[in-house]
């Protein structure tokens, strides 16, 4: 009895409750990454049917394009990086490739520039989102970093003349030496491995702050927010959102 009992209240094998504390463990499927993504990424929030009104709005629509841009740009980039080095100036695929991947970027900064403008007047940090706005911030700073060595790659006169005017400077700051913006073999890995990665890992963590914390409202339409407790049933019930 005592043993059926124990395995009943929460033994070994029980389902850990989503409210409940649960150990963290290295060595077995952890319960505690389980609740906490149960308490904090119900699907409800990550993939909602109805979202507040001021969401149908063209500015709040800017981080979609934005993302939008990155995606085309980031698949565009793997087939130039695929091709190699000079393969978009032999191939016409790959200058193909190349023109579409130049303007999604631009596009992607475009759309990110609105986005984080209209972010900060409309203090996107409030109810508690100060690290999805420190996160988008980063998204922007790793974007730039990005973009920077994408240009130092492009083996043509501009991209030289970047690393050049960039190789005083990097050694003003003493990491010419780490970082020989002069060496347009580094520059690839670094943008194709390192910043990109770096990229969609931080995109990805903001992205999954919007979904929980959910979109913010404008200032004074607080009350436009749909509750968490009314994502599911309103859809169930098929009624109208506020």
């Amino acid at each position: 009895m005592t043993g059926s009992g124990a395995t009943a209240s929460g033994g070994a094998d029980a389902e850990p409750s989503p409210a409940g504390p649960a150990k963290f463990s290295w060595t077995r499927p952890s319960p505690w990454l389980r609740a906490y993504l149960v308490r904090n990424y119900p699907l409800r929030k990550l993939l909602p049917d109805h979202e507040p009104v001021y969401v149908s709005s063209l500015l709040y629509t800017m981080g979609v394009l934005a993302l939008a841009g990155l995606i085309v740009a980031i698949l565009s980039g793997a087939l130039i990086a695929l091709g190699g080095v000079s393969f978009w100036h032999t191939n016409q695929f790959g200058a193909l490739m190349n023109s579409i991947h130049f303007w999604s970027v631009q596009l992607f900064f475009l759309f990110m520039a609105v986005h984080f403008i209209f972010n900060f007047f409309i203090m996107a940090w409030r109810g508690g989102r100060g690290w999805t706005w420190v996160t988008g911030v980063l998204c922007f700073i790793l974007g730039i970093l990005t973009s920077f060595t994408g240009f130092l790659m492009m083996t043509n006169w501009d991209s030289q003349w970047i690393a050049q005017q960039a190789k005083d400077a990097f050694n003003a700051l003493g990491i010419g030496a780490v970082w020989n913006v002069m060496d347009a073999g580094q520059q690839i890995t670094l943008h194709v491995v390192f910043t990109v990665v770096l990229l969609i890992a931080v995109v990805t963590v903001h992205l999954g702050l919007v979904r929980r914390r959910g979109v913010v409202p404008p200032p004074g339409a607080e009350s436009l927010v749909i509750p968490d407790e009314q994502l599911s049933g309103t859809a169930a019930a098929g009624g109208e959102t506020p």
